[in-house]
């Protein structure tokens, strides 16, 4: 089977990289300069003419969307045990994939670019205002997730990864972290795995070999 992501330094792309370390498997990471907007390349969309990253081929074939590429790998290498394998907590994981997918990551464009939804810049401060507010709701009830706990469920999974993810960019945004205790610890608990750090020092090499190109 051969593997290849397209993925995006610091976009969400680095959970569906993470998990495939994490399973151990042999990928071709295919880098995508979002900053040069080559996802809206012609190449690019006809794999996936949404436009984002992630887009994972399996054997050639595309497949999209954070939630069902992270499904995909679970099922791929259960031996990894990237999702519980009981089947209740299985749906959970996925109840909670999908809520980060649809429930947090569209808030975060608040923060970073209100430029996406007006171009009326006296409306970027409520936008960014409003986008705080709900983060602040989500992660509160995520707080309540990992208190008192290393992880969301027994063991590590990739729910936590991608959790991860969405509170490391909302406070890169500007969110302040400090009101989420267990979630800082569960931050610094996620990073210190080594598909995480792995996956991290390769963001940071193509930012730095984008900056050249």
């Amino acid at each position: 089977m051969k593997l290849a992501l397209y993925h995006a330094p610091n976009a969400c792309s680095i959970v569906s990289l993470t998990a495939l370390w994490e399973a151990g498997a042999d990928v071709d990471v295919r880098p995508v300069n979002t900053q040069k907007r080559e996802q809206h390349g012609a190449e690019y969309a006809r794999l996936n003419p949404k436009n984002k990253v992630p887009t994972l081929l399996i054997d050639g074939e595309p497949l999209t969307e954070n939630v069902a590429i992270l499904s995909w790998i679970a099922r791929s290498y259960a031996d990894r045990k990237l999702l519980p394998a009981d089947p209740k907590n299985s749906i959970r994981a996925l109840s909670l994939m999908a809520w980060i997918a649809s429930g947090i990551h569209p808030l975060l464009p608040r923060l970073a670019a209100p430029t996406r939804f007006t171009d009326m810049v006296e409306a970027h401060p409520s936008l960014r205002k409003s986008g705080t507010e709900e983060l602040n709701k989500a992660f509160r009830i995520a707080e309540n997730l990992v208190t008192a706990r290393d992880w969301v469920f027994d063991n590590w999974s990739i729910v936590d990864t991608y959790l991860w993810w969405a509170f490391w960019r909302a406070r890169a945004y500007g969110l302040d972290g400090s009101p989420f205790p267990a979630l800082l610890a569960h931050a610094e608990r996620v990073e210190k795995r080594p598909a995480t750090q792995r996956s991290l020092a390769l963001g940071r090499e193509l930012e730095a070999a984008f900056a050249k190109a």
